[in-house]
This record gives C-alpha cells, sequence and structure tokens, in this order.
C-alpha cells in the first residue's frame, strides 16, 4: 500500500518548493493547483480505502528517529483525521482557482506559501509522535505570518505579529505540558518515548492529581489558543481581518486546535486531578464563546471582522460539544470543524470580492450589490444561511447534535448558547440585507459580478454545503466511531 500519510505531506511540500521558483503568476498558480489537485487525489485515494467502522489507526508508518528519546517518524490517520484533511485538501484547489485572476506582488511565493500551509497542516493531522506533532504546529504559523504580513490590509503588521507571538507562546506553554507528560511518563515506566498514544495512555499513571491538572492545562491551553474560544481569542478579529481572502481562508483551515483536543485533551481528561471541574470549565468556555461572539459580530460595521467573531462564536460549538462528552456532542463537535471550513471559506471569498469590487467592506455603505452581483449573492447567501443553521446545510447538522447531546450533561449551558441562535439570525440577515439587497448606492459605481473561476469555485464549495447538509453520512460515521471510542474511557473511569 502506498505510504498515503507521508505522501500527503510531501506532494505539497515538494510543489510548494518548485512553486517558489517560477517566474510569471499563471506559472506559480497552474504549479500550485496541480500540486493541490494531486494532494487532493491521494486525499481521496485514502478516503476511499478508509474504514469508518473502526477507531484503529489506517495507514500506519513508523521509522526510527532519535532512539535515544524514543522518538520517531510515526504518521497515520483516523476518523479524526480523515474528514479535517478531506476539507483541506477539497478546498484549497478552489482557493488558488479563486485567487487565479487576482494581482499581486510575489505570487510565486504567494501560492508556495499556500501549499507549505497545506504540507504544515495535514503534517499535524497524520503526526502520531509529539516531536514530529510540534514541529508541523509550529510551521504552520509561518505561512500564515508572511501571508499577513505581506498581502495584508493596513495595519497588516500589527495583525501579523500579534497572531504570531500570542499563538507561539501559547505553543511554547503546550510545549512545556508535552515535556511534562514525557519526562513524568519516563520516570513511571523507565522507557522513553515521545508516542502520542502511548503518553496519553500513560498519563492516568502519572504522580499526583496535581501534576496531571499541570499537564493536562499547559497542553489544552495551546489547543485553546488556536482554536481560538474566550478569553484566548483576541488575535483572531485582526488577523482574519486583516488577511487577505485566501489568508483568510487558510485561517479556516486551521483546524489544529480543535484537532488537538480530540486527539489529546479529550482522552486525557478523564485522568486529571479534577475531571469534573474541567468539564465544567470547558463546557462554560464553549457557551460563553458562542454568545460572546454573536453578540460582538452583531455590532460589527465591517463585513469581514463580522465574519471573523462568527467564527469566534462557532468555534464555540466545538468546545461545548467535547466538554458534553457524549458520543454524538463530540461527533458533532468534530462535524462542526468540518462545516464550518466550507461555510466560512464561502463567507471569507464573498467578502473577498465585495471588497475587491466595490473598494470597501463597511455594510452601510454597500446596498443593492445583488442587482450587480448576482452570482456573488446567490453563493454568499448559502454560507450566510448555513453559517445560521438553516436546516438542511451542514452548520444545521453540526450545531444540532451539539446543543442536543451536550444537554445531558450540561442543560443550563446549552439553554444559553441556544440565546446566540437568535442573535446569530439577527447579523447574519441584517448583513446580506443591507449589504446585498435594497437600493443599490450609486456612490459604488459601475460593480461587476464575480468572475468565472470565482463562480465556479464558489459554487462547488456551496454543493458541499448543501450536500453534506441532507447526507452528512460520508464523514459523520467516521466521527462517530472514534468518539464513541473517546466516550468509553468516561464510561470505564465512571467520570
Amino acid at each position: 500500500m502506498l505510504p498515503v500519510a507521508s505522501l500527503l505531506i510531501l506532494v505539497p511540500l515538494i510543489f510548494a518548493a518548485v512553486t517558489f521558483f517560477t517566474k510569471t503568476k499563471e506559472q506559480a498558480a497552474g504549479v500550485a493547483f496541480l500540486g493541490s489537485l494531486a494532494t487532493l487525489g491521494l486525499t481521496l485515494y485514502a478516503y476511499l480505502n478508509f474504514d469508518s467502522n473502526t477507531a484503529a489507526m489506517q495507514f500506519f508508518e513508523s521509522i526510527e528517529w532519535i532512539p535515544l528519546l524514543g522518538a520517531k517518524y510515526s504518521v497515520g490517520i483516523d476518523g479524526v483525521s480523515m474528514p479535517l484533511i478531506l476539507l483541506n485538501a477539497i478546498v484549497i484547489p478552489f482557493l488558488i482557482l479563486y485567487s487565479w485572476k487576482e494581482e499581486r506582488e510575489a505570487p510565486n511565493r504567494f501560492y508556495g506559501l499556500i501549499l507549505t500551509m497545506q504540507a504544515a497542516v495535514i503534517g499535524v493531522f497524520v503526526a502520531l509522535d509529539f516531536i514530529v506533532f510540534y514541529i508541523f504546529w509550529e510551521l504552520t504559523l509561518i505561512p500564515l505570518f508572511f501571508m499577513v504580513n505581506i498581502w495584508g490590509g493596513e495595519k497588516r503588521a500589527h495583525a501579523s505579529y500579534k497572531f504570531f507571538i500570542y499563538t507561539h507562546v501559547a505553543s511554547l506553554v503546550m510545549l512545556l505540558g508535552i515535556f511534562g507528560l514525557f519526562y513524568a511518563s519516563w520516570q513511571q515506566t523507565g522507557v522513553p518515548t515521545f508516542d502520542i498514544r502511548e503518553l496519553v495512555g500513560q498519563f492516568q499513571f502519572l504522580g499526583s492529581g496535581l501534576l496531571r491538572n499541570a499537564i493536562f492545562l499547559s497542553i489544552i491551553f495551546g489547543f485553546l489558543a488556536k482554536l481560538p474560544v474566550f478569553p484566548f481569542h483576541s488575535w483572531l478579529p485582526d488577523a482574519y481581518t486583516e488577511a487577505p481572502t485566501a489568508g483568510s481562508v487558510l485561517f479556516i483551515l486551521l483546524k489544529i486546535g480543535g484537532y488537538g483536543l480530540f486527539r489529546i485533551s479529550l482522552p486525557m481528561l478523564p485522568n486529571t486531578g479534577n475531571p469534573e471541574l474541567m468539564i465544567t470549565v470547558l463546557g462554560l468556555l464553549g457557551a460563553f464563546s458562542i454568545v460572546y461572539g454573536a453578540l460582538v459580530a452583531l455590532r460589527q460595521k465591517d463585513l469581514k471582522r463580522m465574519i471573523a467573531y462568527s467564527s469566534l462564536s462557532h468555534m464555540g460549538y466545538v468546545l461545548l460539544g467535547s466538554a458534553g462528552f457524549v458520543a454524538l456532542s463530540v461527533s458533532g463537535a468534530m462535524f462542526q470543524q468540518f462545516s464550518h471550513g466550507l461555510i466560512m471559506s464561502i463567507m471569507f471569498m464573498s467578502a473577498g470580492a465585495i471588497q475587491t469590487g466595490t473598494g470597501t467592506r463597511i455594510i452601510n455603505n454597500l446596498g443593492g450589490l445583488a442587482k450587480k452581483m448576482p452570482m456573488l449573492a446567490v453563493l454568499m447567501m448559502v454560507g450566510f444561511m448555513a453559517s445560521l443553521g438553516l436546516p438542511g446545510l451542514t452548520g444545521f447538522i453540526a450545531e444540532f447534535l451539539v446543543l442536543a447531546f451536550s444537554y445531558v450533561n450540561f442543560p443550563g449551558f446549552v439553554l444559553l448558547a441556544l440565546l446566540a441562535i437568535v442573535i446569530t439570525a439577527g447579523y447574519h440577515l441584517w448583513a446580506m440585507q443591507r449589504a446585498m439587497f435594497g437600493v443599490y448606492n450609486e456612490k459604488l459605481g459601475d460593480v461587476r459580478d464575480i468572475n468565472s473561476l470565482q463562480v465556479f469555485s464558489m459554487a462547488v464549495i456551496a454543493l458541499l454545503v448543501i450536500y453534506f447538509g441532507w447526507n452528512p453520512n460520508p464523514v459523520l460515521n467516521m466521527m462517530i466511531t472514534n468518539s464513541e471510542a473517546i466516550v468509553s474511557l468516561v464510561a470505564v473511569l465512571g467520570v
């Protein structure tokens, strides 16, 4: 069998290297597009050969790396990582097509960084060794930093440095937790290892409850800051808003915070010194993030900044569903990550097209754009309706599973989160009405609709939002299998 997990990292990385040496925009976009198609082909191969009925690791590879420390190059794919790899592989080709006709400086670096980002994110998703995991985790910072710093808006320097410093510091705290877990396990067993599954399994036997709490909190801090949720979110609105459209979409595909939550933190959580307290705190942060993000989004005047805070609100569902610790609430949280990636890609592409076409993102300065940009209006409506949770679209599936099954353990938090549904509907409908409908603002001049490549790119993603909204099973089944395995830990321990 092909070494699929390694090839999923290597192929975009090789094409990224070639892209950096191209001379023209057409060459850069063409090579990057071919690389993204090759990655998509490998991903579809993995998906078609994936067994959704087992939580076991598939496409497993392991090579000795640093025997003295027990570090190995170990990679593999399961039901936690497969949907996120699929999301990444689907969106990137259409992101490149969407950006194809845009004029910018250094297009070779622009498209090369997109593929570098893809390789790094997939590296995190397939890593089964903490050293490999952390290398790719940190590598994701580099393309995102330069995306914002070079091609971002007026405040790009502030936004890029804020993102880099904030998330890098959180990553260093996470690294301290990883080393704490490594050394405590080494002392316990006498055998050094950085294997993620072995260390997570050994966690329950380590020292005192205080030590386990310290290790758990250090590691999850890095995940919560990257997810992000309140109060670790302050880098998000600036970075998402100042990034170019492609950069904003890449931020949306950065699902490594939620992935770390499912892969590492949830299996560790029942073995902490105070699991009930930890679960309650996570549930509270999730519910509050849902409401807080929705309220702040409601008061935004900048369309892109409104979408950024909407993303924060939606990430609250990931945390709430995870803390719910019921198989279907955890599955809903996983599906929310997948759904969010598709929906927010459409929304940020829409905001980028409006800014390019009109020269502004201020909602009150727009109006009647559906008359000039009918194709954009239709596609944008699909994204916005999916984001507010309209039945029949992916957002509804994810939020329903999270709220319905988190209610089992957190009825109060779910009722709090339900308040956000009305607010979410309010700011989505308000923004659509102000920007796309009503009387056309003649001050905007002669605005043109999005080009054919942009229509095609957004339309395919919109169709996937509809398809998975009616038939979530192709990805949801594998999520449920792995969620049941995670939740079974709680049942065994009686938490």
